[in-house]
């Protein structure tokens, strides 16, 4: 619809030069750099000049590698535009795009320093990331307090404060300076969110749990945040609330690493255990659980009376965790419990060629089960062996 929008505003005005530039934008947006090259060779021919033209010709010159000449044109066309923040961003994105972080840094600071230009939060954001690519921490917290002078309720500013003071691990500097930003603006949700990770990481439990509460945004859900409250919740004895931050997780972000495991802990805390399988056995399917986690699953089964499987998982996570002594005691119970004694002094044995204590390891985990003759005589048979 464009390019016929152009076409017949030529016709109607075949002289104009706007029209023109237009059509040569438009093969570049359309990435049909070898129209646009011609028109433009055409257009120049003809001594036709303008930043628009120096723009675009810069933008072919960079999408073909010749970077060292788009930059040229394009610091001619800065010098010479009457709006320069487009040719700035052209000239930003191609240093971006080489890495050469420096130089994205002095043409950011010349977009940040325009006069009676507010700050543009890209620029910002940009400028930030690049000081935080070339480790210079110092240099940044001198800047951003800088443009604080000529904004002080910008909470961009102050958040970014923050977030070099952390690099530089001044946590209480950090804090405060998320505090001016909240300050500046009590809905800026990224600041409340860092303010909630310091206090977790001191153990402020209920200042995090406020912190967290506050950093909840409707236009920006995340499920991170009540993944956070609800660890909260659980380490301040709220299973219950633990397991409704935990399902608004869910429902937010379904691929947050761990969460499952830590509903389908409370879940078993509040004896919801086939609830709780429903979990471990997602987990078991992605394959994303450590060797407590296993117990945990197995203790799951147990109570619902599938021994049958609980010794399946652990066969499983002694695949997974072949050095897991633990795993393998609870397993060589489990069999015995299901008169499988053979199958648990195979098991015992391998485990004492690992652990020399596994026999009394397994007398202290199952007291009871050395008592039983038939199991008695197998941990002597295990153990004359080794000795032989």
């Amino acid at each position: 619809q464009m390019r016929n929008a152009l076409a017949l505003a030529q016709e109607i005005h075949p002289l104009a030069f706007v029209f023109k530039v237009k059509e040569v934008q438009l093969d570049i947006a359309m990435k049909d750099y070898t129209k646009a090259q011609a028109k433009l060779n055409h257009l120049e021919g003809l001594n036709m000049r303008s930043v628009e033209l120096l723009i675009a010709r810069a933008t072919i010159l960079l999408h073909q590698g010749d970077n060292a000449a788009g930059l040229q044109i394009l610091d001619k066309a800065f010098e010479n535009a009457e709006d320069p923040i487009d040719v700035l961003q052209l000239i930003i994105d191609a240093h971006l795009s080489q890495g050469d972080y420096p130089r994205a840094i002095n043409a950011l600071l010349k977009w940040c320093n325009m006069e009676g230009e507010p700050f543009e939060e890209s620029a910002l954001y940009q400028l930030a990331m690049c000081l935080d690519f070339t480790n210079e921490y110092d240099r940044a917290l001198e800047l951003f307090h800088a443009f604080t002078i000529r904004e002080p309720y910008n909470p961009l500013l102050w958040y970014q404060i923050g977030a070099f003071h952390l690099r530089k691990n001044q946590e209480k500097k950090a804090l405060q300076a998320f505090e001016w930003a909240t300050l500046a603006d009590e809905n800026y949700h990224p600041a409340h969110f860092e303010q909630g990770r310091i206090h977790e990481r001191n153990e402020r439990l209920y200042d995090a749990l406020n912190a967290y509460r506050q950093s909840i945004s409707d236009e920006v859900p995340s499920g991170y945040i009540h993944f956070r409250i609800g660890l909260i919740e659980l380490e301040l004895g709220a299973p219950k609330e633990a397991l409704r931050q935990f399902n608004t997780a869910i429902e937010l972000e379904n691929d947050i690493d761990d969460i499952h495991l830590e509903r389908a802990g409370v879940l078993m805390d509040l004896e919801l255990y086939a609830d709780a399988l429903k979990d471990f056995q997602r987990v078991w399917l992605e394959e994303a659980y450590g060797e407590e986690d296993v117990l945990d699953y197995v203790e799951c089964l147990i109570e619902l009376d599938d021994l049958d499987e609980a010794i399946r998982i652990l066969y499983d996570g002694i695949a997974k965790f072949p050095t897991a002594i633990q795993l393998r005691l609870v397993l060589s119970g489990y069999l015995i419990a299901i008169d499988e004694l053979a199958a648990a002094q195979t098991v015992l044995a391998e485990t004492l060629q690992k652990e020399p204590k596994t026999l009394l390891l397994f007398a202290e985990y199952f007291p009871e089960l050395p008592k039983i003759p038939a199991v008695g005589a197998i941990l002597a048979s295990i153990q004359r062996e080794n000795h032989d």
